[in-house]
């Protein structure tokens, strides 16, 4: 036992837990478990967010993504198939919130809890059982350190002493050597060369025997600081254990693969893309937009004098039994609109009815080639009639629309010369300043194409379509997607 303290004592860097003070690495662990547990709850804590903030997005874009879908010309069971992919976004968002939810209301309350049972903290600062183990450690090694104490004490004494007989012997020997004939000086040399021998026998002696009382109490010693290490090796323990099963607990949340919820939204997905027909939607696209759809062919039908007068154009002035042809005149001298409205009557109206009768004069006007009409805006008419049936050429706006104003400004010839942004009437003007929010690049003549940040002119209210006019700061007016873009406030 001695000659190992020896090799340890010889070893000045040694780092061994043995050596007095070193047990200060155990206590501080005890220190490091409480702030590992705040490390792991903020680890926690930051990954919550960014499951939410991943739901929120899968969200955000499931929304925007589904108008667009719903607004443009997919149809058919290609469009539930494209839509079914905003429907995964909206079902995965749900599984991460509820990820969120487990991670911050089960895991981390949980650790919160063992943390504080755990790690009791004191008035005057640290923590109870920071304190209990360095008194532990402390007691356990206080016999030892004291008599390694006396070990050093003794161990210098002796070192102290050889030096002494050391320098004594080397003075004799050079006064010897220097032919020195003084009797006195050559006697007191030799008796300090003696009683340095003397002394350093007894530091010896003593040292030798504090050694043995040191490592009589070694064993107990190293029994005593085990009990002590093994103790808050047990702690470490519970620790350790409770991390690994907390973070067991928190892969089965974060591991959507074992989630029957995740393994259906992926099963659902696949279904309806799967179900995905192409012929049946060509078969609807047929029935509905094709030549499938019915069609109310034009048939002979009697003239009734009767219903000739009850069905005049005052009559038929309601948006819902006919359509409205507006014309559009415009002088040199007055850059205002004017318009003039003719209904037309629908398909199902009585045979012989006369929609361009005059109920003013209540007289009837017909011929059998071609009569002419004058709008109330002055705007000739040309009217042919057959046999009581009455048919119009509005396919030629330039018949009845004022030679001044260059034809119909709704009318857009095959070359896409007309104005698709001339404004009706009846809309409402508007200038409101919006802000993109996407990029967007413009798919007909008629749309604008910006950047996402870019500035413009909202200029008319949103159609049904999902789109709005506006001007850009170079002058262009076009249409663009409404919820591509935000107002400014």
């Amino acid at each position: 036992m001695s000659g190992s303290y020896d090799d340890s004592m010889i070893d000045v860097s040694s780092d061994s837990f043995w050596e007095v003070g070193n047990y200060k690495r155990t206590v501080k662990r005890v220190d490091d478990g409480n702030r590992l547990c705040n490390d792991l709850m903020n680890c926690l804590h930051e990954r919550a967010r960014i499951e939410k903030s991943y739901a929120q997005q899968l969200t955000e874009w499931s929304k925007r993504w589904r108008q667009l879908i719903e607004k443009g010309p997919q149809y058919g069971t290609l469009e539930r198939a494209w839509g079914a992919l905003c429907t995964e976004a909206e079902k995965v968002s749900e599984l991460h919130m509820e990820v969120k939810a487990a991670l911050m209301g089960e895991d981390f309350e949980k650790l919160k809890n063992w943390q504080r049972d755990a790690f009791h903290k004191q008035m005057i600062g640290g923590f109870k059982e920071t304190k209990e183990a360095e008194d532990c450690f402390r007691k356990a090694q206080k016999p030892w350190a004291k008599k390694l104490k006396e070990v050093d004490t003794t161990k210098k004494t002796y070192h102290t002493a050889c030096k002494e007989e050391k320098l004594a012997t080397s003075r004799e020997n050079n006064s010897k050597l220097e032919n020195n004939n003084n009797p006195e000086l050559q006697k007191k040399l030799q008796d300090k060369v003696e009683k340095c021998e003397q002394e350093v026998q007894k530091s010896k002696e003593r040292y030798e025997k504090s050694l043995e009382e040191l490592d009589k109490v070694t064993p107990q010693y190293m029994e005593n600081m085990e009990q002590v290490f093994e103790q808050w090796q047990q702690f470490e323990d519970k620790r350790l254990c409770f991390f690994k099963e907390l973070l067991l607990e928190v892969k089965q949340h974060l591991d959507l693969s074992t989630n029957h919820k995740f393994q259906t939204v992926y099963h659902t997905l696949e279904d309806t893309i799967s179900a995905a027909d192409a012929e049946e939607d060509l078969k609807w696209f047929r029935s509905n937009h094709g030549p499938g759809m019915p069609m109310n062919w034009p048939q002979f039908e009697d003239w009734s004098i009767d219903l000739n007068r009850s069905l005049s154009r005052r009559e038929k002035k309601k948006p819902t039994d006919g359509v409205t042809l507006t014309g559009i005149s415009q002088t040199g001298e007055q850059q205002a609109k004017s318009s003039s409205s003719l209904t037309v009557p629908a398909s199902t109206a009585p045979a012989g009815s006369n929609p361009f009768e005059d109920d003013e004069d209540g007289e009837e006007e017909e011929e059998d080639t071609v009569e002419e009409r004058t709008l109330d805006n002055g705007s000739p008419l040309l009217v042919k009639k057959e046999e009581g049936k009455i048919a119009s050429s509005m396919e030629k706006t330039q018949d009845w629309s004022d030679e001044e104003t260059g034809g119909n400004p709704f009318s857009t010839d095959t070359n896409g010369d007309g104005n698709p942004f001339e404004e009706e009437p009846t809309s409402p003007l508007v200038s409101v300043p919006v802000r993109a929010l996407y990029d967007y690049e413009g798919q007909e003549q008629d749309e604008l194409s910006f950047k996402a940040g870019e500035e413009f002119i909202k200029v008319g209210n949103e159609d049904d379509q999902g789109w709005c006019k506006g001007r850009l700061k170079g002058g262009q007016v076009g249409l663009y997607p409404a919820n591509y873009v935000e107002d400014i406030q």
